[in-house]
């Protein structure tokens, strides 16, 4: 090996040794702070800063790195200063001390992308940090480096010590792994369905061989044939048990190496937490818990930039001062705690405070400014935090105001096919928790068919199947709903949902017998995302299995419903869901309803609509909207002269509002339902009470659509009506 490969290799290990020695001088730093703050012991952390950094000064000159060696050589003289009680450690110090340690960390980057240091911010401290001791003065500057500086013997060490125990493998390395054990997998089950073929083809000479009316020597061969065929299927299972045998062990290696502790993601949260504090004058500690908990090193990686920003918003926006602390009978010192724990194939990960809530007045201030709905519920008003651009602090800083964080959360968690949610107790705390798969490699999931394509769908989501009759489904503001536990939830078409091509699963009409039907009961997948729920109609539910997930490639990378792709055993691509986005998709579609009028093509009879409403303009509008429409109005002013005129009229449809004098469009709709007469005379609701305990009692008392006026739109009260008569 040529010197200079053989040094920019040591450079390379170094710049990775290096990341590991930043994050001890900076555990050792924090204790030490901590120690000096609560009267504690020195001397150990001191010790165990000057051989972390007595370590960076040999590897760095090993490599060539000499800014860095230089600076480890003044934060020994500064350390030796300290064990020697010739200099105190004032919080400038401390400062100086942890700005050094960015600065190092700073220069193996610039290093890393092969860049020079002539312009590092670490060259100015190297300065302070000889001002500091005075060796400037009396020793001047270090002398310079020889031209080509020293290699370790072949037998040393390259990293702290580790003694050769260790071997690093590129993330890049292991992806290619996991990718070649997913073909064995997608092999191994098509080996399984050879096993059928060579079971269908021991059937077929079996009864060749039983046949009376073959020759005796066409029986004698077929005989032959079934003793060859049950040798080789005996053997070819044997084989196939041990070909799975091997794969599931070699996949639990692969991924066990791919597995690191939780611990390592939360590295520089501590750093984070006391520069941030220190700046605003307060008082917080971080504490990990489930620091041992072993995730995908993928996962790990993929949650960095979200724990820092939920640990980044705790310390802004929700630790108060120590001052309101102590004044509302707290502690002045505030606590972040950072947990993990496995729930299942999943990880479970919080970032807990004990501050002072959220601000709910502010969340719907925020709102009302950016004129965007208010959630009646308080759990869904919350949420709104995790909208993009939303932000209600009252000054922006380089911390916070800038509309930039919880949105970016979501968003990267989603990305993981996991969730994030929150819940809080106002003035003693809130708590984000994060759901994300252990491990990004593979999933359990469900297959399903919908608009011509194969879909999966993570089990993690899926609440439950169901098959539904058109008559289970009420139309509530332009969308299909299925009464479910007292919660009205959306039913929508995935394929419409994901933009492909979808036909109405019911021909469906008011008045037409139910054996006339084009189809039955359609298959539904109800599944969640964020507390909501959504049921999705499937043409095909096909299997649940293992997935080895593929990356979609750059040309699929803005199709946000998509997460990744799977190759199933016959050869044919799956594409992966996001929950996520396929939901937040579903719950806003208005498009092709899953019913289609039985009268569609003909020409339908003038059909009379009782308009029952309180409000004069909205009677005329409503009205004006309906005579344009074809159809024949009826109007009354509430719902007693509404339940009067249907009795003395032929009525085909009612169209009610809730809120009215007498009786309202709730009691109307029960005393329809409950008159054999009108038992199956539709009832749509137009309201203006919009929250979910008003829909389900719309539901509960039979109506068969419930419109908000708030989205009103003329054409889905029309097309409901199409689809009801």
């Amino acid at each position: 090996m040529n010197r200079e490969k053989l040094a920019a290799e040591l450079l390379a290990t170094f710049v990775e040794e290096l990341e590991i020695h930043v994050a001890s001088l900076n555990r050792d730093l924090l204790a030490l702070e901590e120690a000096v703050a609560s009267g504690k012991d020195e001397d150990e952390l001191l010790h165990s800063l000057f051989r972390t950094t007595h370590t960076v000064k040999g590897s760095s000159r090993a490599a060539g790195a000499i800014l860095i060696e230089q600076a480890s050589h003044r934060i020994e003289d500064v350390l030796a200063l300290l064990r020697e009680k010739k200099l105190p450690l004032s919080p400038a110090l401390f400062e100086l001390l942890f700005g050094v340690t960015d600065a190092i960390a700073d220069a193996g980057e610039r290093l890393r992308r092969s860049e020079g240091l002539d312009a590092a911010p670490l060259e100015k401290l190297v300065t302070r940090l000889a001002e500091v001791t005075g060796s400037l003065a009396t020793e001047g500057a270090l002398p310079p480096p020889s031209a080509s500086p020293p290699v370790p013997s072949a037998g040393g060490p390259l990293s702290g010590g580790s003694g050769g125990q260790g071997v690093r493998i590129g993330t890049e390395k292991l992806d290619d792994l996991v990718a070649g054990i997913g073909e064995l997998s997608v092999l191994q089950a098509r080996l399984s369905e050879r096993e059928e073929e060579l079971e269908a083809l021991l059937s077929l000479a079996a009864v060749q061989k039983d046949n009376e009316g073959s020759a005796p020597a066409a029986r004698v061969r077929a005989a032959r044939l079934v003793r060859a065929v049950e040798r080789f299927s005996s053997q070819y299972k044997e084989d196939r048990r041990k070909i799975a045998t091997a794969v599931a062990s070699l996949d639990a290696d692969i991924k066990r190496v791919r597995m690191v502790p939780f611990a390592e993601g939360c590295h520089g949260l501590d750093r984070i937490v006391r520069d941030l504090a220190s700046a605003a004058s307060k008082e917080v500690g971080l504490v990990i818990r489930g620091g041992d908990v072993e995730l995908d090193r993928a996962v790990l990686d993929g949650l960095r930039d979200p724990l820092m920003h939920l640990v980044r918003n705790a310390v802004d926006h929700a630790i108060e001062l120590p001052e309101e602390r102590t004044a509302s009978g707290k502690s002045p010192r505030g606590q972040i705690i950072v947990s993990a724990s496995l729930r299942g194939g999943d990880i479970l990960v919080s970032v807990e405070d004990d501050g002072r809530g959220l601000d709910l007045d502010a969340v719907r201030a925020q709102l009302r400014r950016r004129k965007l709905p208010e959630p009646a519920r308080d759990d869904d008003l919350a949420r709104s935090i995790f909208l993009a651009g939303f932000s209600t602090a009252r000054l922006i800083t380089d911390v916070s105001g800038r509309g930039v964080g919880l949105d970016v959360v979501k968003k990267r968690i989603e990305a993981m096919r996991g969730v994030v949610d929150l819940s809080f107790r106002p003035g003693e705390g809130t708590r984000f928790s994060v759901v994300v798969p252990l491990t990004l490699t593979t999933i359990r999931g469900l297959l399903v068919r919908a608009g011509g394509q194969t879909f999966v769908l993570p089990v993690t989501s899926v609440k439950e199947l169901l098959r539904i009759a058109p008559e289970a489904l009420r139309s509530m503001g332009g969308t299909e709903t299925l009464a479910l536990r007292g919660e009205a939830v959306p039913i929508v078409a995935l394929a419409a949902a994901v933009g492909r091509p979808a036909e109405p699963f019911f021909t469906h009409a008011y008045g037409v017998d139910p054996s006339m039907l084009t189809s039955g009961k359609a298959a539904v997948v109800i599944v969640s995302s964020e507390g909501c729920d959504v049921g999705l109609v499937v043409d095909e539910l096909m299997d649940e299995r293992q997935i080895v997930v593929k990356s979609l490639g750059p040309r699929l990378r803005s199709a946000t419903h998509l997460s990744g792709a799977t190759v199933l055993p016959s050869g044919r691509l799956a594409l992966i869901l996001s929950t996520a986005e396929v939901v937040a998709r579903a719950r806003s579609h208005k498009g092709t309803s899953l019913r289609a009028s039985a009268d569609t093509g003909k020409t339908a009879k003038k059909y009379k609509v009782l308009l029952v409403d309180d409000s004069i303009t909205t009677r005329a509008l409503e009205r004006s909207i309906l005579e344009a429409g074809g159809y024949s109005v009826v109007v009354a002013f509430d719902g007693a002269e509404g339940w009067r005129l249907l009795q003395e009229q032929a009525i085909d449809v009612v169209v009610s509002d809730v809120e009215m004098p007498r009786m309202d469009g709730f009691a109307l709709t029960e005393a329809i339902r409950n008159t054999p007469r009108f038992r199956d005379l539709p009832v749509v609701l137009v309201t203006g009470r919009a929250s979910p305990a008003d829909r389900a009692r719309g539901l509960e008392v039979g109506a068969n659509a419930y419109l908000v006026k708030s989205d009103f739109d003329q054409q889905h009260l029309l097309e409901t009506l199409a689809q009801l008569l």
